[in-house]
């Protein structure tokens, strides 16, 4: 008989202690999905819009109640937006490569904003020109963010924080047509930008998540509150981040 007690007490005590280890007061929820991003504060209408991106981490999350817990993250996420710009830049070159550029009035760079921007000059007669089009911008940021969760419904939980974006990359990058000694190519352009962007960032995390067997549906609004352009550029200097991540993932119990 007490080996059949024995027996049955093995049996039963790894389903009681994976039945308390559910309820543990700590969770780790990695996640991963997209985010849409866009630059909030310029003076000039139109300017930027919205653009896709990735966002991947986790969250650790402890339980002060049935209805509170405190959660703390760590994510990669892509933010920045897309300029609706063109840009050109006209020249000639002499006998001895020597560049000299033809813009408009002496200048180097002639750039037209707007939604459906664009330029028009003659491609045929033009000796040689850069032009570039869907120019975008490219912010990679390492985010921890740190948040309240409010539970107020079977598996609903609204949430509201603080989140620190540390700069990790910053590039521009477009489309290009270029035409050098009367020959066109068409490739990729890509430029560093990182100088003229501040290292650190700081959003106010708004969001609203819905757990069903531990698989959590999360979306945040990611509310910037600081400026990000490191520039004199009036244009540019008031910019703040803007940005909605959507994220899927899965709860353990730790």
């Amino acid at each position: 008989m007490k080996k059949l007690v024995y027996l049955a007490a093995a049996l039963v005590m790894p389903w009681t202690a994976a039945a308390q280890n559910s309820h543990s007061r700590l969770t780790l929820t990695p996640r991963i999905g997209m985010t849409v991003s866009d630059f909030a504060c310029c003076p000039i209408h139109d300017q930027y819009g919205p653009k896709a991106g990735f966002i991947a981490g986790a969250d650790l999350e402890y339980s002060l109640s049935r209805t509170f817990s405190l959660s703390a993250g760590l994510f990669y996420s892509m933010q920045g937006a897309k300029e609706n710009a063109v840009m050109l830049t006209t020249f000639t070159q002499t006998p001895d490569q020597e560049t000299i550029y033809t813009g408009p009035a002496g200048s180097t760079l002639c750039i037209v904003t707007g939604k459906n921007a664009h330029i028009d000059f003659d491609r045929d007669t033009s000796p040689g020109y850069f032009y570039l089009t869907s120019p975008r911008i490219h912010l990679s940021y390492i985010s921890v963010p740190v948040t309240v969760q409010a539970h107020v419904w079977k598996g609903l939980a609204l949430r509201l924080g603080v989140q620190w974006d540390h700069l990790a990359s910053a590039h521009m990058k477009a489309k290009q047509e270029t035409k050098i000694n009367g020959t066109v190519r068409f490739g990729d352009y890509d430029q560093n930008i990182r100088k003229e962007f501040h290292k650190d960032a700081v959003a106010i995390p708004i969001g609203v998540s819905y757990n069903y067997k531990n698989i959590e549906l999360d979306a945040r609004y990611l509310w910037g509150v600081t400026k990000i352009a490191d520039t004199n550029d009036p244009n540019d200097k008031e910019v703040m981040n803007s940005t909605f991540a959507i994220t899927l993932g899965y709860r353990f119990h730790l």
